[in-house]
């Protein structure tokens, strides 16, 4: 069987730098909705019970469904716009990518979220991607370097961002179709 860091075949510094965006696609999406709470990230060194060399995670407490489904989708979506930026994506890391992210769908699936949800979910997640692709960018850098990054670090610097005029809280008021 083939891990995701043989399938996506980058070197390990780079690997766990896409490691570390999927990481903070989570978090800083699960922040940005104003509806969810980041305890830590993580990357520990080590290999997993797949042999993938590390063991990434993102604990998070959400306020919505709707809020928990952005943030599982986020972390995909970062990984492949990523992925472009560096003029690293291929077919093999896009189809890896998504492979990757299957346990984040299984458990939006679980959470019962619906189709026209899990829609609404993605094309919110990706506007705030968008909003503050440059943080997400410098916290998968602090991630990677550092091992961990705490959730109140992670909201100090969302706050303190300036990359948008609006709130958290703002946030919430915008999320599509509310």
């Amino acid at each position: 069987m083939t891990t995701v860091a043989e399938a996506v075949d980058l070197p390990y510094d780079l690997f766990r730098r896409y490691a570390a965006v999927r990481e903070t696609g989570h978090a800083l999406t699960a922040l940005a909705t104003g509806q969810a709470w980041v305890i830590e990230c993580a990357l520990e060194k080590g290999v997993t019970p797949d042999g993938t060399p590390y063991d990434a995670f993102t604990k998070v407490r959400w306020e919505t469904q709707l809020a928990y489904a952005a943030l599982l989708q986020a972390g995909a979506m970062a990984q492949d716009r990523w992925l472009r930026e560096q003029g690293l994506w291929t077919v093999r890391r896009e189809l890896a990518t998504q492979v990757a992210a299957r346990h984040s769908m299984a458990a939006v699936q679980t959470a019962g979220v619906g189709a026209a949800d899990v829609e609404r979910a993605a094309a919110w997640a990706e506007e705030l991607l968008q909003r503050h692709w440059r943080l997400l960018l410098d916290c998968a850098e602090l991630l990677d370097r550092r091992g961990y990054v705490y959730g109140s670090h992670l909201s100090g610097l969302l706050r303190d961002s300036g990359e948008t005029g609006a709130s958290a809280a703002d946030d919430k008021a915008q999320a599509p179709g509310t």
